[in-house]
């Protein structure tokens, strides 16, 4: 962990986790930016800025021919290969080489910004088309660009670290009780599945040859190898579970409505025999009552597959169910985000999917649950809910939030939520 701090701090000017942030028009997240796909959405999620130089042919033909990054390249090839007949087999000899130190990260991003002066037009393409409307680097719209792409250089290392810590060598990071690997990684199991991991990956290194790929696809390989690919779970979402809801937004009139929309967040069940927890089913039971009283058009459910660890249900998708088969509610009205994992994040991804769909964030929204979690999002005593959304998020992801009460909590959207999280690989 102190790694990542360093890394993270490597530069007060790469990722300035509190900056002030303003909606700059023009310079950020637009409508209706069509995003690119490497073929593997787990990584086009947490990694945007190497999809996007992978799928740009004269920048990926710049950084592939550039001579220092080969060397880093060939070095974590070679590394690959290397362990593919070798004889460690601890985790922390096989992960070594494939963390990114502070001394790589600082000539990876340095080098970076000398092709970025050279070839200026060409890195210019790639962030004003692609990473500035993608959204995922939101909060940095108001940098210029060459400072956008160092802090999105520096977003790529802080993920490839987190996921290798957390999934490679088993540290316990953010939240280990839902998020940690699925293995002991001390167990002779898990050591043959990565020792035979990187059998598997020297196959693929004859298609490498940039430099991030050879981390990367370390990273995403421990992932798959203890099945954590929610963050491509149910996407396209847009064309699939939530199909019928966008296309009723665009005709719903929301100016007539108190709330733009309802968001209820999960809890997750702690059996693997009940697909809505007691305390879910209030959640829901609360927020089906003030849109059967017209409060709001639409219903967003908030949860992902958490509780118990690795468990069957997703809270979304069963808070969906419920909400159809109890009160009769129209499929078209509920939509699912069945990614997050903690409330900070119910916030979050609620306010993605508003903005991404077209729900108004000019417009109240309307937090609903049990009275002891709007108590805690609103409590001002102890480490409060603002707090950890700083400490976490590094931002709010709310404007004037107000419990209006006992289980409501109203609040603005904000447009920073689209930025993605280098540190909640599973949903960033």
């Amino acid at each position: 962990m102190k790694n990542l701090i360093a890394i993270f701090l490597l530069g007060i000017l790469l990722l300035e986790k509190n900056e002030t942030f303003a909606q700059g028009i023009g310079k950020g997240y637009k409508k209706e930016y069509s995003f690119l796909s490497s073929g593997n959405r787990v990584a086009d999620k947490n990694f945007y800025v190497a999809t996007v130089f992978t799928k740009m042919p004269e920048l990926k033909k710049l950084l592939s021919e550039d001579k220092v990054l080969n060397v880093f390249f060939e070095n974590k090839k070679n590394s690959i290969q290397a362990h593919a007949s070798d004889t460690c087999s601890w985790p922390e000899n096989l992960m070594a080489e494939f963390l990114i130190n502070q001394q790589d990260s600082n000539m990876l991003i340095a080098t970076i910004n000398g092709l970025y002066e050279r070839e200026k037009k060409l890195f210019d393409q790639a962030i004003d088309l692609h990473l500035r409307p993608s959204g995922y680097y939101q909060r940095f719209v108001n940098d210029e660009n060459r400072v956008l792409l160092a802090k999105a250089m520096s977003q790529y290392i802080l993920g490839i670290n987190y996921i290798i810590n957390q999934f490679g060598l088993g540290k316990k990071l953010r939240y280990p009780r839902i998020d940690s690997a699925s293995y002991v990684v001390s167990s002779r199991y898990y050591r043959m599945a990565l020792k035979e991991m990187f059998g598997f990956l020297s196959e693929k290194t004859d298609s490498m040859n940039l430099f991030f790929q050879p981390s990367m696809a370390v990273a995403l390989q421990l992932m798959e190898l203890n099945d954590r690919d929610e963050p491509a779970r149910f996407e396209p979402m847009e064309k699939t579970v939530n199909k019928s809801a966008i296309q009723r937004i665009r005709s719903i009139k929301f100016s007539t409505y108190r709330y733009a929309s309802i968001v209820i967040p999960g809890n997750g069940p702690e059996l693997t025999t009940t697909p809505v927890s007691p305390i879910n089913k209030m959640h829901c039971d609360i927020a089906a009552d003030r849109f059967l009283k017209g409060w709001a058009p639409v219903i967003i459910v908030s949860g992902g597959y958490c509780y118990p660890f690795q468990g069957p249900y997703c809270e979304a998708v069963e808070m969906k169910k419920y909400l159809i088969n109890k009160y009769n509610i129209n499929e078209a009205a509920i939509i699912i985000d069945p990614h997050a994992r903690h409330t900070t994040t119910n916030f979050r991804n609620a306010n993605r999917l508003m903005i991404r769909y077209g729900i108004p964030i000019n417009q109240l929204s309307v937090f609903i649950t049990t009275q002891g979690q709007s108590k805690m999002v609103t409590s001002s005593v102890g480490r409060t809910f603002d707090t950890r959304n700083l400490e976490e998020l590094g931002y709010l992801p709310y404007k004037n939030l107000t419990r209006i009460d006992r289980h409501c909590v109203s609040y603005y959207p904000t447009l920073e939520c689209l930025h993605m999280d280098p540190y909640d690989p599973l949903d960033p």
